[in-house]
């Protein structure tokens, strides 16, 4: 059975991803708090001593990363340096230092998010993160020879717009982005960004 790792299990899109592969994969659990192990993705050494652990695997997923919610107004610069390093960073070291343990073929797939591609208010910097991502996977699918890299670009989760008390008619189930992570990851593209249609 092939081994995914996945960051970010128990989330709103993480755990459907777990529902959706199980019963294929031998699925390894990271989050910061809880799961197989514990990560904080943002520190490169902790990554890389995760993966030592870890071992061998065939494909890595990551629903992960933090970015501050809010407007150009309600950032510090230090904002935006925590988010950069959490969400782009983050999963940039999870792809640079996971392809040295990844067996040959190894599918990756990181999330980025509409933001890159349709700003609004407040998601200043998240676009920039998203879209700084999606440059991080353009470029490195042309260098990633014997392995595939690719982003899904979720819009909001019906079940998050749940949570906020949002108006969640728009909301995209959780399970149909879930579906994007296991085509990222299985069909053997690269370079690639997924969408919800």
């Amino acid at each position: 059975m092939k081994k995914l790792v996945l960051v970010g299990s128990t989330g709103v899109i993480g755990s459907k991803v777990v529902e959706l592969m199980k019963a294929d994969y031998e699925i390894v659990t990271v989050n910061r708090t809880s799961g197989d192990y514990q990560l904080d993705m943002s520190d490169a050494n902790a990554v890389e001593e995760m993966f030592k652990k870890i071992g061998s695997f065939d494909a890595l997923i990551s629903t992960s990363g933090y970015g501050k919610w809010g407007s150009i107004d309600e950032h510090s610069i230090q904002d935006y340096h925590d988010g950069l390093n959490s969400k782009l960073m983050g999963q940039v070291n999870l792809v640079v230092i996971g392809r040295k343990y990844a067996n040959e073929g190894a599918s990756f797939a990181v999330s980025t998010g509409i933001l890159a591609q349709y700003p609004v208010e407040g998601g200043i910097s998240l676009g920039m993160i998203n879209a700084g991502l999606e440059a991080f996977v353009r470029g490195a699918s042309l260098e990633m020879k014997n392995m595939t890299i690719n982003s899904v670009s979720p819009s909001f989760a019906k079940e998050t717009m749940e949570l906020m008390g949002m108006d969640s008619s728009t909301g995209v189930p959780a399970i149909e982005f879930a579906k994007l992570y296991k085509n990222a990851v299985e069909e053997g593209k690269s370079g690639d960004i997924y969408y919800a249609s």
